[in-house]
């Protein structure tokens, strides 16, 4: 009897853990989406780093590779002009757009 009680008594400890961790979560993810939502809001109202110019053939560059509908959301830069870049950064940039490239079409 005093073993059965303990056995429930772990039990119930462990999934008053659980339910804790999860509305912890939960919690903490109802934040970031608050943060998020802001941060959106407030980059839909600062002016386009990029000139038009630019976005009209980035969009082209995508419906070339890509042939099924699709929506640009976001286009920014990842190193501004002035930034310093080290070789081993490039290199492993390059490394990784490489393995993004899609296979060539058959026609």
């Amino acid at each position: 009897m005093t073993l059965a009680l303990a056995g429930m008594l772990i039990v119930f400890s462990v999934l008053a853990l659980i339910a804790t961790a999860t509305a912890l979560v939960r919690r903490l993810d109802e934040g970031w989406q608050r943060h998020e939502l802001a941060t959106a809001g407030r980059a839909a109202l600062e002016p386009s780093p990029i000139d038009e110019t630019t976005l009209v053939l980035i969009a082209a560059a995508v419906a070339t590779v890509i042939t099924e509908r699709h929506q640009i959301r976001r286009v920014r830069r990842l190193l501004s002009p002035e930034a310093p870049r080290s070789p081993w950064s490039a290199q492993g940039r390059q490394v990784l757009m490489g393995s993004h490239v899609p296979p060539p079409r058959s026609r």
